[in-house]
């Protein structure tokens, strides 16, 4: 059975779901409105199914769009400008007059624009994006995604393993190579790391690295932590589209070193 999954501030403590307005509801309708409320649909429906994962030997944690589903994606409506209007309209409406779950949870304490997601049970934690949802995806444990962006995610796998520390498997450079090429990415594609480093939180090593994976449609920039406990290997991941790396990097940069098991 799955074990409980707390998601609160570092105090612990919770907040009230918000209660939408008639006023606000109305502005939120209108500004669909003018940014096209067809291309909304399309878009949206989109990202929501954009369920089709990489089903590797060890962990599929990366989603992987069509190109069907990538065209749809990135139409002629879908250009900057409007994206972005997009963005701040779709964040403020769907989260508000659809009242789901992820508007009542809690920001980080002191870490603007971040939630906590704590695993109490398999005993992790991690921050990401307000705004994002949780979405069900086989052979993860957890995974949240932006509504719009199917390929910003963050999630976490857990294997069990004999290994009582990930230096068992191999150095920094091997690990890294390993899981790049051959768990986290499909095959076909480009991958090039860019950056690993060893570290060390309360006595247990983690191996963190940057890579990109490039195919003929577009190129995810990924971030990944990896560590050992107790027989469970954990792998962290996170990303974005290489195009948006600029808005994105700085922000998932705090989100892959916020993964920790406790």
């Amino acid at each position: 059975s799955k074990s409980r999954v707390d998601v609160a501030n570092h105090s612990g403590s919770k907040h009230t779901m918000r209660v939408l307005t008639a006023s606000t509801a109305l502005n939120v309708v209108m500004a669909l409105v003018l940014v096209g409320l067809s291309c909304f649909k399309a878009d949206l429906g989109a990202a929501m199914q954009s369920r089709s994962v990489s089903t590797t030997k060890m962990a599929p944690s990366i989603l992987v769009q069509s190109p069907k589903r990538m065209a749809k994606a990135h139409s002629a409506c879908r250009n900057e400008m409007v994206g972005a209007s997009r963005r701040s309209t779709i964040n403020a409406g769907v989260l508000s007059a659809a009242g789901l779950l992820a508007a009542s949870k809690a920001s980080a304490k002191g870490v603007k624009g971040f939630q906590v997601h704590k695993d109490t049970g398999d005993k992790y934690e991690f921050l990401y994006p307000f705004g994002w949802e949780e979405i069900y995806v086989k052979g993860t444990d957890i995974l949240y995604k932006d509504i719009i962006e199917p390929l910003e995610t963050a999630s976490v796998t857990i294997i069990q393993t004999d290994k009582g520390s990930i230096k068992d498997y191999g150095d920094l450079a091997d690990v890294t190579t390993s899981l790049a090429e051959k768990v986290l990415t499909p095959p076909g594609q480009e991958v090039k790391i860019t950056e690993a480093k060893e570290k060390d939180i309360d006595g247990r090593a983690y191996y963190q690295f940057g890579f990109t994976a490039k195919n003929n449609r577009y190129t995810r920039h990924t971030l990944v932590s990896a560590t050992i406990d107790k027989g469970k290997y954990y792998i962290f991941v996170t990303g974005a589209n290489e195009r948006r790396w600029g808005t994105m990097g700085e922000k998932l940069q705090k989100v892959v070193d916020s993964f920790k098991v406790m």
